[in-house]
């Protein structure tokens, strides 16, 4: 056994208490949680750090297969640009270090204090580094497609589906986001995802020009089709936005989560919060910085979102992979924002997001969420700084 004390600890599901202890056994579970009143005295085999203890982190957005494409594309460009240049990747046959590349950020995810990921796949390139890492995955398969072959799409989504499944991995299979999948795509999704309850994701009202090509068939994105070869005879406008369009194509009852949402105002999350029993809005802000310089209305989900998680996206559009990176931006951005609340949005919220609160997320007697220190605190304002660290305790 090993016994844990900070000058504070955060244990999520409740409020934070000064110079509390939390003892972990040989297989990381929490054995016991002991809150000192602040009273904290020497005793055997403590070990007490300087800063905050909290719940191992949980990553809802990331696409690991990415990882080789680190540095490799401009910033601000927008989000049309951006696929393209992720298109021109994926037609490239892949090298050889496309699976050291996926090692090396798995392990460095894990030092960076993540404990679960939520992780979106094309190819099964990820599933042997998946099997035996420390971090538990949960694997987004994408479907997109918006031809007349959803058949044919589905089939093999289906295929690699099985193949993270027969890999002993957690799976599902997902739409890519509202301009990507044909309404035939959509429905095999949906009734396959309703059959076993299974966890979505969907990239969601990422850039303006996503709501443009559904409102009146205009902007970039349109061009971006053109430009591959995508004939968009048969896209019929609707009129709405793109959350709008296809909101009666998803799930409403299965855990959902919503990506992005850099272009989300009020009426989509009240329109959400009225529509589905278990939406979850994922935020990744540097990402969303990389791509269209430009934040999501972080305080407008903050007051009106049921569950907010983080996410980093791939390393196609952030310079790291760490979950305290994500919340420093967020800081920085609003000075005045509840930590406590961030705390939860990149630990427990997401726990729950992919059906793994029974073990992550919180601490708490019986789970085995992983133990972070989080360092240079400010214990005046209660918050992160810029120069905040975060190290792996167990």
């Amino acid at each position: 056994m090993r016994r844990f004390s900070a000058n504070y600890i955060y244990p999520v599901n409740g409020s934070p208490f000064k110079n509390g202890i939390v003892e972990i056994n040989d297989n990381g579970e929490v054995l016991n949680v002991i809150d000192t009143k602040g009273e904290l005295r020497e005793s055997r085999n403590l070990e007490f750090y300087n800063g905050i203890i909290t719940p191992g982190f949980v990553n809802t957005h990331c696409h690991l297969e990415l990882s080789e494409l680190k540095d490799e594309l401009l910033q601000n460009k927008g989000l049309p640009n951006f696929l393209n240049d992720i298109v021109n990747y994926k037609r490239k046959e892949k090298s050889d270090n496309s699976a050291k590349s996926i090692e090396l950020y798995d392990s460095l995810m894990r030092r960076n204090g993540i404990v679960a990921i939520g992780d979106i796949s094309n190819t099964g390139i990820t599933i042997k580094i998946k099997k035996s890492s420390r971090i538990y995955y949960h694997t987004f398969v994408e479907a997109l497609g918006l031809g007349d072959n959803s058949n044919e799409i589905f089939e093999s989504n289906k295929k690699l589906f099985k193949d993270f499944n027969q890999n002993e991995l957690r799976a599902s299979i997902v739409p890519h986001s509202p301009y990507s999948v044909s309404k035939e795509l959509f429905q095999k999704i949906k009734e396959f995802s309703e059959a076993s309850n299974a966890i979505l994701s969907i990239h969601n009202q990422e850039s303006d020009s996503e709501n443009q090509i559904f409102i009146d068939k205009s902007g970039d994105l349109v061009k971006f089709f053109e430009k591959i070869g995508i004939d968009l005879k048969e896209w019929k406008p609707t009129g709405k936005n793109s959350l709008e369009s296809i909101i009666g194509w998803l799930p409403q009852s299965n855990n959902i989560l919503f990506v992005h949402n850099t272009y989300s105002k009020k009426a989509d999350i009240e329109l959400v919060n009225k529509k589905f029993k278990n939406a979850y809005w994922c935020l990744c802000p540097t990402s969303n910085l990389y791509i269209e310089n430009k934040l999501p209305e972080i305080k407008l989900f903050a007051e009106l979102a049921q569950n907010v998680t983080l996410g980093t996206d791939s390393l196609a559009s952030n310079t790291s992979l760490s979950i305290l990176d994500e919340m420093k931006i967020i800081i920085k951005n609003y000075d005045d924002f509840n930590f406590e609340k961030l705390l939860s949005w990149g630990t427990l919220n997401g726990a729950k997001a992919l059906k793994i609160d029974n073990k992550f997320g919180s601490i708490e007697r019986g789970k085995a969420p992983g133990l972070n220190l989080i360092s240079n605190f400010d214990f005046e304002k209660m918050n992160i700084t810029e120069k905040s660290e975060v190290k792996v305790l167990i």
